[in-house]
């Protein structure tokens, strides 16, 4: 893009006290002359974290849970995006598409500006400006992770182009996308802090460039790729993660205490930072799919769009006395006139504490992660089943995680065993993240998995060639010959 359109500079604060400042347009601004300053680079980098906002609704939920056999969705009357995407009715047309491309690429866009300003502009801190590139670098990673997981081979744009330069970028194969993201996220955890303080926090660390490389790793070890060394690699930085346990995380003493509003920045490594008030700024999700008319005193609004519910084969998986699942999720709610009514419904971010502050149903205050601890300490187990077997310290990883969820330990299985353990603890402790489907299809597992679900509750199966989303429509037509369709969608 030739100008910098009404970015918003983005705070992030401690939870105590988290807030964002005013919207700060620089509309109208042509790019040459917005990069002078250091304060100048400090406002751009907010705008490439303020395209995080529409990533845990589009990329999280719409295209990784409720495609998973973690959400059910009815037939509606009129043509909807989720329903379509549930029930594997997928065409290049669907908007849903468009938007997590065009998400997608307007942050590597705000990362690229940066980055190809940042070092002719000065610092009175030259470490800041390290940093920032570090930020950017990660959110850029970020950026093609989520388009290469969802769309395979993309277009690789590294520095700021015009529209009509874009038009010489065809698809490059995934391989290659998961080298840049490698190589990315290796050099800005080179760059970043392994903390923050003050109102610096929400920030990416190098705790998050390591976490996210490591899960890059397993995807790059598994299915359709199967480059097993990768294993071994996403033990090295994952350990290292790991390691940082006081001094860079902490591990909740309960499941419930994760996600209330007053725990922001305090249990994830990463996560994209909300804030309630009616500024733009909410966040959708905990109002998504709640009953249209719950109880007013745990929220003033109603469903924010979805119209689905978790699914019965989600419920039944649970084992008895996992704490984690009425945390997650509840199948009875109070409607407004006090009445008890059955209904699945998930409620993970539905804090009603903090429902006071918000203006809407889309407007809620609780941030929403990207990456935590457990799914780091699951993924390691994951990486070392894989190189090592079952090792005690794999288990002991496995088993911290069940004993808060108030389960009984797991030992002496095989690799096989653990395997399908770690796929269903996974599926329990990042329900409803967006990180089910990813590990269903890299693993190997998607087919197996959805296709007897898919035949109960839609009366069909699917093959490999919907593991992927084809490219969009209109992303199609720009420069016809220039990208070529996913396999299944031409």
């Amino acid at each position: 893009m030739k100008y910098i359109i009404a970015i918003i500079c983005i705070t992030i604060l401690a939870a105590c006290n988290k807030d964002f400042l005013d919207t700060a347009p620089i509309s109208n601004q042509n790019e040459s002359s917005f990069y002078k300053t250091e304060n100048d680079i400090v406002q751009a980098v907010s705008g490439v974290y303020n395209k995080l906002l529409a990533f845990p609704d589009v990329n999280n939920l719409y295209l990784s849970e409720v495609r998973s056999n973690n959400y059910y969705v009815a037939r509606q009357d009129a043509a909807r995006d989720y329903f379509s995407l549930s029930a594997f009715e997928i065409t290049s047309a669907l908007g849903t598409l468009q938007t997590a491309w065009t998400n997608d690429y307007e942050m590597i866009e705000r990362a690229n500006q940066v980055l190809d300003k940042i070092d002719n502009i000065s610092f009175a801190d030259t470490t800041k400006r390290s940093r920032m590139k570090g930020e950017c670098k990660f959110l850029r990673a970020l950026a093609y992770f989520e388009l290469v997981k969802t769309f395979g081979a993309v277009p690789l744009i590294e520095t700021t182009v015009s529209s009509a330069e874009a038009l010489n970028y065809p698809r490059v194969g995934a391989d290659t996308i998961y080298n840049f993201i490698v190589s990315e996220l290796t050099t800005a955890a080179n760059l970043l802090p392994i903390s923050y303080s003050g109102t610096d926090k929400g920030r990416a660390t190098k705790l998050a460039a390591l976490g996210l490389l490591g899960r890059a790793y397993l995807f790059m070890a598994g299915y359709p790729f199967y480059k097993t060394e990768n294993y071994t690699n996403a033990v090295n930085v994952l350990k290292q993660v790991l390691d940082a346990e006081n001094s860079g995380w902490t591990f909740a003493s309960t499941y419930a205490e994760i996600f209330k509003t007053a725990s922001d920045n305090k249990y994830y490594l990463f996560e994209v930072q909300y804030l309630s008030g009616g500024k733009g700024l909410g966040n959708p999700v905990p109002g998504e799919v709640i009953p249209l008319d719950m109880d007013t005193k745990i929220t003033p609004y109603g469903s924010y769009y979805m119209q689905g519910f978790p699914s019965d084969d989600l419920i039944s998986s649970f084992e008895a006395g996992d704490k984690r699942e009425f945390v997650i999720l509840d199948t009875i709610y109070r409607n407004k006139s006090g009445v008890l009514t059955k209904r699945n419904y998930f409620k993970k971010y539905l804090d009603s504490s903090a429902a006071a502050s918000i203006l809407s149903s889309a407007d809620w205050g609780i941030n929403f992660p990207i990456l935590r601890p457990e799914d780091v300490m699951l993924m390691y187990a994951e990486a070392v089943n894989e190189t090592s077997g079952p090792t005690a310290e794999a288990l002991n990883l496995v088993n911290r995680i069940r004993t808060r969820a108030g389960l009984a330990g797991i030992s002496g299985v095989s690799q096989s065993e653990f395997r399908l353990i770690l796929e269903t603890e996974r599926r329990h402790e990042l329900a409803w993240e967006g990180l089910y489907w990813g590990d269903l299809v890299r693993t190997g597992r998607c087919l197996e998995v959805m296709n007897p679900w898919l035949q109960t509750n839609y009366s069909k199966t699917i093959d490999v060639t919907q593991e992927l989303y084809p490219i969009p429509q209109s992303e199609m037509q720009i420069k016809p010959g220039l990208y070529y369709q996913n396999p299944g969608y031409e």
